[in-house]
């Protein structure tokens, strides 16, 4: 029985005020599609229209855009994957960054960085409008966007995928000075990094204490079914945490810097046991419109359903 079609996806719409906002902007971000040759029509033609609909000033994809680097063999699977951003980047500017599996390749023994480099920077990364931020800052005098992608030892601890080594991202990001120190002070500036777990670690925090939201993804929702409520706390987590904390919607940390956790596409993965595949139609796509504006207001938080055909 399917409980939660597949053309169902809900819009969480988030205005948030910042003192430096010259003139209203909107982004729209999406992630975890995870590509698969199990994503059909049915759900990718509902995200390419309402893509077209959103017309924002900014789209954001933050990750696990594909399922594997395997499933890049398949000439659908990449085809459907540059239609999507293509959808999005005849509309408006692209920041893209990359997730844990578009770029690591699980086997039964360990874990390879398998880095499809031809596809993201030469496809992708070439495209009119996408900017690939790989520990990289798109800025103009709007806004700033900073995009990190977190390494192979932080997902994977000791091959232990059940935690991930938040240490290690202290260890990589601290290299990367141009990401956290000396940022502008006249525009809102966006961190955009797949997990957000690294912000248990209260040293993880301090480091992008300058940046004013962080958007991330990689949670599922915390695979809550029909992506009802407004609680942070989710029911199971990627790494199969129950009640996984800060794992959806929108909170803010004690360095001040405001979070969004995007629910994504895809809850569970096609690499995933099939038995769990009926979380796909418990919880449904989810998207975030996000407005930055000056007007002088507590954050507004909705949500919206929609249903295309």
């Amino acid at each position: 029985m399917i409980l939660c079609p597949d053309h169902y996806l809900q819009i969480r719409k988030t205005k948030i005020y910042h003192s430096e906002v010259k003139e209203s902007f909107k982004i729209t971000a999406l992630g975890d599609t995870h590509m698969s040759k199990m994503i059909k029509n049915t759900k990718l033609y509902p995200l390419q229209k309402q893509l077209e609909k959103e017309e924002p000033d900014y789209f954001v994809f933050i990750g696990d855009i594909i399922d594997l680097p395997s499933q890049l063999r398949n000439k659908t699977v990449q085809q459907n994957t540059i239609e999507l951003i293509k959808t999005a980047a005849a509309i408006a500017p692209v920041l893209l960054v990359l997730g844990s599996h578009d770029y690591i390749e699980p086997n039964k023994k360990n874990h390879d960085y398998s880095y499809n480099r031809y596809f993201w920077e030469e496809v992708i990364g070439t495209m009119e409008n996408v900017h690939l931020l790989h520990n990289d800052i798109y800025q103009n005098n709007q806004v700033l966007f900073m995009g990190y992608w977190q390494t192979l030892e932080y997902y994977y601890n000791d091959n232990d995928i059940h935690h991930e080594n938040l240490e290690k991202f202290y260890e990589d990001f601290i290299n990367y000075p141009n990401l956290y120190k000396n940022l502008p002070k006249d525009i809102p500036r966006i961190a955009l990094i797949h997990s957000p777990e690294f912000i248990k670690l209260k040293r993880n925090r301090e480091l992008i204490q300058e940046y004013d939201l962080l958007i991330s993804g990689h949670m599922h929702d915390g695979c809550v079914p029909f992506g009802i409520g407004s609680k942070t706390t989710g029911l199971i987590s990627p790494k199969k945490e129950l009640f996984p904390k800060m794992a959806r919607g929108f909170f803010t940390l004690d360095t001040d810097t405001n979070v969004i956790v995007s629910g994504g596409v895809i809850k569970i993965s096609e690499c995933a046991p099939k038995y769990l595949h009926l979380a796909n139609h418990l919880c449904p796509m989810q998207m975030d419109s996000i407005i930055f504006t000056s007007e002088n207001q507590p954050v507004e938080i909705s949500k919206s359903k929609i249903y295309t055909r």
